[in-house]
C-alpha cells in the first residue's frame, strides 16, 4: 500500500513539475523601437514568440486629392525566428488605416547579440483605395514603415 502511493506521489509530481519545466524554456524579452514603441517577446528555440509591436506607418495618396495618413501600424505575429536576413513575406489582413482586409508586404531581419540582446528591422509596405464622391472615383493609398528595434532580457 505504501509504495503504491508514493508511485502515485512520485507521479503527480513529475506531472506538475513538466509545464513548469516548458515554461522556463521561454525567456520573456522588452525592448523599444527606433520610434519609441515597446517591442515584447518570448525567446524559445531559436524563436521570438508572441511578438508584439508598432511600426511607425506614412500614407499617402499617389494620385493627389487625399489628405497624408501618420501613425503606429500594430505588427504582431506568434512567432519570428531569429538570424533572420531580409526574409520576405505578404499576409492578407486588416491594417491600422483602413476598414478592409489589405495585402501587406513585409520584410523582416533579426539577429542575436553575443550578450544576449536581440535586434533587428521591420519594413511593412500595402496600399488600398478610398471612395470618393462622384461615386465611382477613389483615392489610392500607398504606406510604408520602417523600425529598428532592440530587446533585452526582461529582468
Amino acid at each position: 500500500m505504501r509504495r503504491a502511493l508514493a508511485l502515485v506521489a512520485a507521479a503527480v509530481l513529475v506531472a506538475a513539475a513538466a509545464p513548469a519545466a516548458h515554461a522556463a524554456k521561454r525567456v520573456p524579452y522588452k525592448g523599444k523601437t527606433k520610434g519609441g514603441h515597446a517591442v515584447t517577446f518570448a525567446l524559445g528555440k531559436g524563436k521570438m514568440w508572441d511578438f508584439a509591436t508598432g511600426v511607425p506607418m506614412t500614407c499617402l495618396a499617389i494620385q493627389g486629392g487625399g489628405a497624408p495618413i501618420s501613425g503606429a501600424e500594430v505588427w504582431q505575429m506568434r512567432w519570428v525566428k531569429v538570424g533572420l536576413r531580409n526574409y520576405k513575406f505578404s499576409d492578407y489582413v486588416k491594417p491600422s488605416f483602413h476598414y478592409l482586409e489589405v495585402t501587406r508586404n513585409h520584410v523582416i531581419s533579426t539577429r542575436k547579440a553575443r550578450n544576449g540582446t536581440i535586434s533587428g528591422s521591420i519594413r511593412v509596405q500595402y496600399s488600398f483605395l478610398i471612395p470618393k464622391y462622384p461615386p465611382g472615383t477613389f483615392s489610392v493609398y500607398s504606406c510604408l514603415g520602417q523600425t529598428d528595434f532592440n530587446a533585452r532580457p526582461a529582468r
